[in-house]
């Protein structure tokens, strides 16, 4: 996503108004006066995307490589702006070209977004794990000190080659790169830093960042029915947006391998697992939004419904819900919900 604010100014265009083409001549044709004839120009324009009231600059080069910007006429909608620059000051699409000795430029578009609405921002953490795994309680000590710091962290547990393993791990490695355990990534887009119980502040660091999108859940139980209602609130206008939900469970038992100092015992007899990643309800990455529901201020929701197994305590079950955009894999933001809880939206 691009954002871009008021007397942000994009380096690149200053290395282009700042190479001028050679002045001697020799390259095109020369009129009369000796100049090099202009037969065709090239703008630039410093963001293809901003938010409105942001300025954008121009500039233009001619055929024979040389900075034509202090000569040219810009013009925006076919209206002439003055100087090199705009502020646009309404949200929508505008058409820049510019214009010198009755030649025209080809036309860039710049598309103006309204200010966007920002959302409490959640961090999701994703443990590739298993209880063969005797390092992997390094990252299970690190979650414990991270919920110590904070609430607005979303733990999954995924495991591999145990009991509780999670029937696509595999594909979900594939994707993320994952080749080792124990192995913890930050909002599917960064790997938590080794050792990651001396680096909590690169998760709870991401919560200061912002978030222009807000998901809230609602749930009931019917025997062994479970309905969830996944609503997405946008704050910006975004093109595409995938939506997500998985199943998971707390307070499986099972004997955990432990070769670290952050535990006693190995294995841990009875090691309690929480977060454990259990169905995905949706596709791994997420189901695509329908185009006409997604944009800024727009509010979209889903039903879902997943029959429980009786393996599975219901008591312990929760759901995880994250949202993408396009397809960057990266969770723009993540809400966790128990059963029979009614949230909204928060900011």
């Amino acid at each position: 996503m691009k954002i871009l604010f008021n007397k942000i100014l994009v380096l690149s265009l200053f290395l282009f108004i700042g190479c001028s083409g050679s002045d001697d001549g020799d390259s095109g044709d020369v009129n009369g006066g000796g100049e090099p004839v202009v037969s065709s120009l090239q703008v630039f324009i410093s963001a293809e995307e901003v938010i409105v009231g942001s300025t954008v600059l121009f500039s233009v080069f001619d055929n024979n490589g040389k900075n034509r910007t202090s000569e040219a006429k810009f013009y925006v909608n076919d209206s002439e702006t003055s100087g090199s620059s705009h502020t646009f000051n309404d949200v929508g699409t505008f058409e820049v070209y510019a214009k010198l000795q009755n030649v025209k430029s080809q036309t860039e578009d710049i598309i103006v977004n309204p200010v966007p609405i920002e959302y409490k921002k959640y961090v999701l953490v994703e443990d590739y794990t298993g209880t063969w795994c005797g390092y992997c309680t390094r990252v299970s000590y690190a979650i414990e000190q991270l919920e110590k710091e904070t609430n607005d962290a979303v733990i999954i547990a995924i495991h591999q080659g145990d009991p509780i393993a999670f029937g696509q791990v595999n594909s979900l490695m594939s994707s993320f790169g994952v080749t080792g355990f124990p192995t913890a990534l930050i909002d599917r887009a960064t790997r938590w830093t080794y050792p990651e119980p001396s680096n909590i502040s690169q998760v709870t660091g991401k919560l200061s960042k912002k978030s222009y999108a807000a998901l809230a859940m609602e749930s009931s139980l019917d025997g062994d029915m479970l309905t969830i209602k996944v609503k997405l609130k946008m704050g910006y206008n975004y093109q595409a947006l995938k939506l997500g939900l998985y199943i998971l469970e707390d307070g499986l038992v099972y004997d955990q391998r432990n070769w670290t100092s952050y535990y006693q015992g190995d294995p841990i007899v009875d090691f309690e697992h929480h977060n454990v990643l259990r169905k995905a309800v949706t596709g791994l990455l997420g189901d695509q939004i329908p185009s006409d529901k997604v944009g800024h201020d727009k509010e979209f929701e889903k039903e879902f419904q997943y029959v429980i197994p009786a393996s599975f305590n219901k008591e312990n079950i929760k759901m995880v819900a994250f949202v993408t955009e396009g397809n960057d894999k990266e969770a723009i933001n993540v809400r966790s919900s128990k059963i029979g809880e009614s949230q909204i939206f928060e900011k």
